[in-house]
């Protein structure tokens, strides 16, 4: 195959692939959904369902990164406390 060909055949394959990449307003509104879940399914009378305090500011201390801009590692640390709980995303 011809380089022009294979750079056509892969300009078609994008066109037709959905976007995966979100806008940055949409990744932090992702973080405030998950943040909330969070808090609200692991607290139960104050105390954190798995014990753990620092899961807790662990999740905290992700948001605020959202907030600040760095959403990628912000969900990352989200998602993975929200698997902790059992929840499949």
């Amino acid at each position: 195959m011809k380089p022009a060909t294979i750079v056509l055949a892969a300009m078609v394959l994008m066109v037709g692939m959905p976007a995966i990449a979100q806008t940055p307003a949409e990744d932090l509104a992702r973080c405030e959904r998950y943040y909330a879940t969070y808090e609200r399914y692991s607290n139960t009378g104050g105390e954190s369902r798995q014990g753990s305090v620092a899961s807790a500011l662990e999740a905290r201390t992700a948001v605020e990164d959202c907030r600040r801009g760095n959403t990628q590692a912000g969900l990352a640390v989200l998602e993975r406390r929200l698997r902790s709980l059992g929840y499949k995303l």
